[in-house]
């Protein structure tokens, strides 16, 4: 025999031995995964509480400095496939605030403005070992409401969360960031998966 040719034989046993192992283990972990209660996949249905900055003036189309964020209240409703990519939908109202300042012209001016936004978002969920860590991009239209007159914008950034699954309860934390409004939300989030 060659010495060649019994190593051609080991390195070959040792392929195929590592091949059986991580197909025991790939086979292992998605046995245990169906059956653990902090699942990836499914449906989530999510409400939310939280507070937004404005980090930027912004004007509706009568000139009027307005900040249309403030409180927020909203739902997020979406399903995460077994490999962790996730697809949902979210809507929110959120109070606005009230804002006084003086045009250039030294005329006071008080407003108040409140917004309602529904987007889409494409993200993925990494379970960790407590928590489930969760990046997606955010798109959407935002209805900003002064005066009875609506202005329409679109948004789209970044949405990170950070949630916690006991059974079949959610608990976290999320953010989001809307690049053309110059605005951060922050908030709680508490629901369901199914």
């Amino acid at each position: 025999m060659k010495k060649g040719d019994a190593s051609a034989r080991k390195v070959a046993c040792q392929g195929f031995a590592l091949g059986c192992l991580i197909f025991i283990q790939l086979v292992g972990a998605r046995s245990a995964r169906a059956e653990s209660p902090r699942k990836v996949e499914g449906y989530e249905l999510l409400g939310t509480l939280g507070y937004g900055f404005l980090f930027r003036d912004l004007t509706t189309t009568n000139d009027r400095q307005v900040n249309p964020f403030g409180v927020t209240v909203g739902a997020d409703f979406g399903y995460t496939f077994p490999f962790g990519l996730r697809l949902g939908t979210d809507a929110g109202y959120a109070f606005g605030r009230t804002m006084d300042y003086k045009r250039w012209t030294g005329e006071a001016i008080t407003t108040h403005a409140s917004s309602i936004t529904w987007g889409g978002s494409i993200g993925y969920d990494a379970v960790l070992s407590s928590f489930r860590l969760r990046g997606a991009a955010d798109v959407g239209l935002l209805l900003v409401l002064d005066q009875g007159k609506v202005a329409p914008w679109i948004y789209f950034g970044p949405k990170l969360g950070l949630t916690w699954q006991f059974r079949g309860v959610e608990l976290g934390l999320q953010s989001r960031w809307m690049i053309w409004t110059g605005t951060v939300q922050v908030g709680l989030m508490a629901g369901t998966r199914f």
